[in-house]
Formats: structure tokens, sequence, C-alpha cells
């Protein structure tokens, strides 16, 4: 049998095996030093490295070439953790595919050894390579074309409604807070004063100025990936969502809620949203399971402050602390 059509199946049937069977088993939660995505990715490389030997397999330098750009991409598509972005991934393919280039053209006999396939089968001396080109190109160009414009999600019966109405409830941390009444436990100054302060200058002088700070600094750690540097919602992920981040300087999103409803959202994220914001929801993650319940305060503090917005109120005094117990 042709050792390159040997060298393609070991690879395509070991990338099989290795993605559905052993993938999972380096992927436990929570993940180790051994169990991880990475090492797995080290192992099938070697796996591939050590069964060519074994086998005395010498693929072409195409085949070569072409393994070399696949293990770039499955590294970026299914082992690197968290995804990137689209951009991001494209950039990083451009920069592999020209290594690539540059590994193949590295002198002028594997150059030649390169081209040699390819120049077969466009003048027909590879007859049957050559028909499943011809009616693979057609047929893999129609398949990206219609992905790439068929809509992800059927179009919504109604309006998707951009600031839903919250639940009554909602439990974060154990701990159930009624909404309607709940206030931040981190606003002090209620006249607005605060304008004139800027964090990081008067912090150790004023408590509210300390938490706007902490709120400040938790905000550009986390959240102006995607809300922007200057809550504008322009973050530098922004461009890859949709709907985009939401923008708290324009006076129709925060300024028009109440400080509980931003805590109900920062914490539960998307999946916490209800069915009327669907199925274009937020693809905000719940931040409950990465911040705590007093940092959860302190940036909505600081989203306030920074925007120059004061949170809307209803007249409503309540309690602070959430109530203990169940929903």
């Amino acid at each position: 049998m042709n050792k390159n059509l040997v060298s393609f199946l070991v690879f395509v049937v070991g990338l099989a095996v290795f993605h559905n069977a052993i993938f999972p088993i380096f992927t436990p939660k929570p993940i180790g030093w051994i169990l991880n995505r990475y090492v797995y990715y080290l192992v099938f490389v070697a796996f591939l490295i050590i069964t060519h030997f074994v086998l005395r397999l010498k693929p072409s330098i195409a085949m070569k070439a072409l393994f070399v750009w696949f293990l770039g991409y499955y590294f970026y598509d299914a082992i690197l953790f968290p995804p990137i972005p689209w951009t991001l991934f494209i950039t990083y393919m451009v920069m592999w595919s020209i290594g690539v280039f540059l590994y193949i053209s590295q002198d002028t006999d594997s150059f030649r050894e390169f081209r040699e396939p390819i120049v077969k089968t466009i003048v027909g001396e590879y007859k049957l390579a050559q028909i499943v080109v011809m009616i693979a190109m057609p047929i893999l160009v129609g398949f990206a074309t219609y992905k790439s414009i068929y809509p992800a999600y059927q179009e919504p019966v109604e309006l998707r409604t951009v600031h839903p109405a919250p639940p009554a409830t909602t439990k974060v941390h154990g701990i159930t807070y009624p909404l309607e009444s709940t206030n931040n436990p981190f606003r002090i100054d209620e006249q607005d004063k605060y304008k004139d302060s800027f964090p990081f200058l008067d912090a150790d002088k004023q408590e509210y100025m300390k938490y706007v700070t902490e709120g400040g600094t938790i905000f550009f750690q986390n959240c102006h990936y995607c809300h922007g540097d200057q809550l504008n919602g322009i973050g530098m992920f922004s461009h890859v969502f949709n709907p985009t981040p939401a923008n708290f300087i324009d006076p129709g999103t925060i300024a028009m809620l109440q400080e509980s409803f931003l805590f109900w959202r920062v914490a539960k994220g998307g999946p916490g949203l209800p069915n009327e914001s669907t199925p274009w929801s937020s693809s905000m993650p719940p931040w409950e399971e990465h911040l705590k319940t007093d940092e959860i305060w302190k940036v909505v503090l600081f989203e306030f402050w920074y925007t120059g917005h004061h949170p809307r109120t209803f007249g409503t005094e309540g309690s602070i602390a959430g109530s203990e117990g169940g929903e």
C-alpha cells in the first residue's frame, strides 16, 4: 500500500480515536497537572511521531505540511482554552500557515517535491485526484457559503426584550435577595456628590471612593475586555458578539435601571435570562461563579460612578442583605 495513504490513514484514524475516546479522559473536573488538554495534545503528537517511526513511514513533504498545518488548526480550535475570538483565530492560523510555507520552501528540492503532486493533478496525470478535487471543491465552497449566510437561529416571533423583567427574587451564593427591595450595601453617598471625586486619588480619605476603587479594579480585571475601558461597549472582544456588550454610557441602559437589576444580571449572566430575551441572549457569563457577592456590588457601584449616572429608584426602602433560605 502507498505509504502516503497509510500515513494519512494513521493521522485521520488516530485523530478520531484520540479526540472521541482519549480527549474526555484528559479533561476532567478539576483539571490536573497530568490530565489536562495540553498534555493530551503532546501525547497525540507523540503518537503520530512514534507510529510513523515504527511503521517506517516517510510521507511526502506535501503530506507533512498538511499534517503540521492541521495540527495547528486542531490546537487553536479544540485544545486552546478558553476559546479565542474568531478574528484572533484567523490571525494565528495565518501566521501558522506562513510558517508551514517557509518550511516547505526552505530549498529548491523540497519546494519542487511539494509542487509535484499539485502540478500533476492540475495537468491531469493524476486523473482520480483531479476528479475528486473538481467535485469536492465546488461542494466545499457551496457548503461554506451556506454556513456563513444561513442564520444560526430562527427569527423570533416577537421582538427581543433588551431589559427583561427580573424575577421577584434571585439566589446568589446561597442567599435569596428580593430584588425590589434590595439596595447596594456599598452605596454611601445618595446625593451624587461622588461625581466630584476620582478613584485612586482619595480612596484612602473616603470610604465610598474606596469601594468605587475596588469595584473599578475588579471591572478592569474581568469586564473591560467586552464592555470597554470607557464602559462604552467597545471592548477588544466586543465585535465578535451578537448582541454586542452593553454600552453603559448610553442613558438608555444602566441609567434606567435599579442597582438590584444590575446585580441580578451580572450574577446570572446570559444563562440566567428569561425566555423573552432569547434566542439572541447575552453572552455574558454568570459572574457569581467567579466573583464574590460584595465584588459584584462594588462593580455595579463603579459602573454608576464612572458613567455619572445615578441608579433609578422607585421610592422603596429595602433590606441590604438578602434573606437566608431557598427560593
